[in-house]
Parts: structure tokens; C-alpha cells; sequence
């Protein structure tokens, strides 16, 4: 591993996950079964195909930049909803992660996601650096309070659906109707 592969793991490997949930922070019902079903099916479905873009693209340096600058803004989003908090336009997400960084994905600054995401490789370069990405987002799918089936793989479709039913089971045992996701399913 090269000193600077090995800063950006070392950034992931240091932050908490989920810190709210393992300190018992509780919403009320209906809010925190419709907040943790929007930040299931954004990772499930955003941050999986974001993850998979950065895979995929390893001899395409500025395609990995984009895609891990979606990811890191997609964060910031899950990280607003399950704090209840209403999601800020795409527009300010990076801007907003940097400045005041995240508490409820993740409890990690500006500064350490800057250094998890190698934000200090030049924009339109020829190379960059994932690794950290990668084992903060393996953390992230084994701290999650529930299963995240990859829907990008032929025999995750069945646990995509599985999946889908218990959290419309959830939904209306709180009250809800799992309508509330058609917007988030309808844009990925």
C-alpha cells in the first residue's frame, strides 16, 4: 500500500458508524421507520450503484472522481434524513458534508471525510484513490440495523424483494404507507 492509500483507509477504519443507533437515540415510530426505510433503499440503491461505478471504472480516474463525490453527497443525504432533517438540494451536499461533516451515517468531520474520500487529488487527474471508500463502505453495510441486498447482482433480486415486503410491513405496522418511497424508487 502506498502513505497515501494507507492515510485513507486509516481515515475510514477510525470513524464510528451509525453512532446514534449504538447510543439508543430513538425517534418516534412512524418518523424513524420511514426515515430508516429512505436511508435503506438510498444506500441499497444509490450507494451500491455508486460503489459499483467506482469498481467498474478503475481506467476511468475522472468517471471515480464523480462517482465518489455522488457517493460521499449521497451520505450526506441518508445523514440528514435520519437525523430528520429535511434533505438539502445536490447542489450544497459536498459543500454542507465538508463544512460541518456527518453524525448519524457516520460520526466523522470535514477534514476525515476529505481524507476517506482523497478530496486532495487533483480534479481531472489521471488517478484516484478508492480504498478508503471501499472499507468505510463495507463498515457502512455491516453496522446498517437491517440487510441491504445488492440489487446490482442476479440473485439479489429475490432478497430485493423480500426485502421490500418487510418494509412494507413495517411501514403499515407504524401507520405508514410505503408510498412514501415511490419518489426515491421512481428517480434510481
Amino acid at each position: 500500500m502506498t502513505d497515501t492509500t494507507t492515510t485513507t483507509t486509516a481515515a475510514a477504519a477510525g470513524i464510528t458508524v451509525f453512532p446514534s443507533v449504538r447510543a439508543g437515540h430513538a425517534m418516534p415510530s412512524q418518523a424513524a421507520v420511514e426515515s430508516w426505510v429512505q436511508a435503506a433503499w438510498l444506500m441499497l440503491a444509490e450507494g451500491r450503484a455508486y460503489i459499483e461505478d467506482l469498481a467498474g471504472g478503475a481506467d476511468q480516474p475522472q468517471m471515480r472522481q464523480a462517482a465518489k463525490l455522488r457517493l460521499l453527497e449521497q451520505l450526506l443525504d441518508v445523514d440528514h434524513r435520519l437525523a430528520g432533517r429535511q434533505p438539502v438540494d445536490d447542489a450544497h451536499c459536498l459543500a454542507l458534508a465538508l463544512e460541518y461533516g456527518m453524525h448519524e451515517v457516520m460520526d466523522a468531520t470535514g477534514p476525515q471525510l476529505a481524507a476517506v474520500f482523497a478530496l486532495d487529488e487533483e480534479f481531472g487527474g489521471d488517478s484516484c484513490r478508492v480504498d478508503g471508500i471501499y472499507l468505510l463502505w463495507e463498515r457502512l453495510l455491516d453496522g446498517f440495523p437491517g440487510e441491504l441486498p445488492d440489487r446490482l447482482v442476479a440473485e439479489g433480486q429475490r432478497d430485493m424483494l423480500r426485502t421490500m415486503r418487510v418494509w412494507a410491513r413495517l411501514a403499515r405496522e407504524a401507520g405508514l404507507d410505503i408510498g412514501f418511497l415511490t419518489s426515491s424508487i421512481k428517480a434510481a
